[in-house]
Parts: C-alpha cells; sequence; structure tokens
C-alpha cells in the first residue's frame, strides 16, 4: 500500500483538495503537510479534520470550508482516511437532499487530494464547536450510527453562517454550482 506522504505528494500537481488537519491528527496520521495548494475544484472546498476521542471511541469529524458540512469516519488506518471520507460523504450528500449524481461527482471530485495545515480560524472555530456536540452525541447516543452522528450535527446552527445550519448551506452551494455551470453552458 502506498503511504499517505507518497500518495498525496504524487498527486500534488493535480491536487483537487486539501484536508487540512489539525495538529493533533496530523501526529496520528504521521504526515507532513504540504506547504503549497492550490485552490480547490470541489463544491464543498477544503476540509478541515481533527481527531476526535470520547472514551474508547476514536473518530475524525472532517467539515467542508463552505458550508462547515460535518461527516464522521472511524478514525482506523490512517492511509485510507479520505477514501472514508469520500465514501461517507455520498450517502450524506443525499440523504439532505443533493442530487445522486451531484453527490457522486463530488465525491468522484475528491479522488485528488493533499494533506495541509489548518488555515481558517473561523472554520477551525466551527469545527472545535461540532466536535463538542459530536462528543455529548456519541456519549449520549452510544447506538447511533456515525452516519446518524453526521446528519445530526449537520442541522447545528452555526454563527459563521449566520446560524444556519450546514445542511441547508450546502444544499445552497450546490444550487449556486448548478446555477454557474448553467450560466456557461455545461
Amino acid at each position: 500500500m502506498v503511504s499517505l506522504d507518497t500518495w498525496h505528494l504524487s498527486l500534488h500537481l493535480s491536487t483537487v483538495f486539501v484536508l487540512r488537519c489539525t495538529q493533533k491528527l496530523l501526529d496520528r496520521l504521521n504526515s507532513t503537510p504540504d506547504p503549497e495548494s492550490t485552490p480547490p475544484d470541489t463544491v464543498l472546498g477544503d476540509w478541515y479534520a481533527n481527531l476526535i476521542r470520547v472514551g474508547r471511541i476514536q473518530v475524525v469529524l472532517a467539515v467542508s470550508e463552505r458550508s462547515l458540512l460535518p461527516v464522521v469516519v472511524p478514525a482506523r488506518d490512517s492511509r485510507a482516511l479520505v477514501q472514508r471520507l469520500c465514501e461517507a460523504l455520498e450517502p450524506i450528500l443525499t440523504a439532505i437532499g443533493v442530487p445522486a449524481d451531484e453527490a457522486t461527482a463530488e465525491r468522484g471530485a475528491m479522488q485528488r487530494w493533499a494533506v495541509g495545515k489548518t488555515a481558517n480560524r473561523r472554520v477551525l472555530g466551527s469545527l472545535n464547536d461540532l466536535a463538542f456536540q459530536l462528543q455529548v452525541g456519541l456519549l449520549d447516543f452510544p447506538d447511533r450510527t456515525l452516519l446518524a452522528q453526521s446528519l445530526w450535527l449537520a442541522k447545528t446552527p452555526l454563527k459563521v453562517i449566520d446560524y444556519g445550519a450546514p445542511d441547508q448551506a450546502t444544499l445552497a452551494a450546490f444550487a449556486a454550482h448548478r446555477a454557474l455551470q448553467a450560466a456557461i453552458g455545461r
């Protein structure tokens, strides 16, 4: 299997998005962040991620930079983290109302990536707010699936999006993308 560092560095020139990790997660991944990054080509932009521990449970919480949509995935096997993020994203998108073809296209666009450090304090603050909510959810509802945890978090009003919820901000981002594509004739 190709190491996380080798794979993301080999794809640097064609990077579509950056997984912006907290230092705690970078340490867990044993990864060196790529100092250079290009603007993301995906609808949801770069992703911010942190390692969350609640008792014996360890998960990664990732949020979209553009809509703050949360995705919770198991923390095991760090080499497959981005793959698990992509696999978990598609059912979340369809569950909140994104058309299936657009959810599949977003997942496909996320196949090229790099690892980076966090760069946006507003997104990092929202990630921390959602991490606190997730800790409560994991403790109070231990039988809830990670998909259900993600969907529950997606309804959390956040200040940085004018107390809107990430699920609604995500739908708006896809609608804006759809309108732009129609305007340019794609």
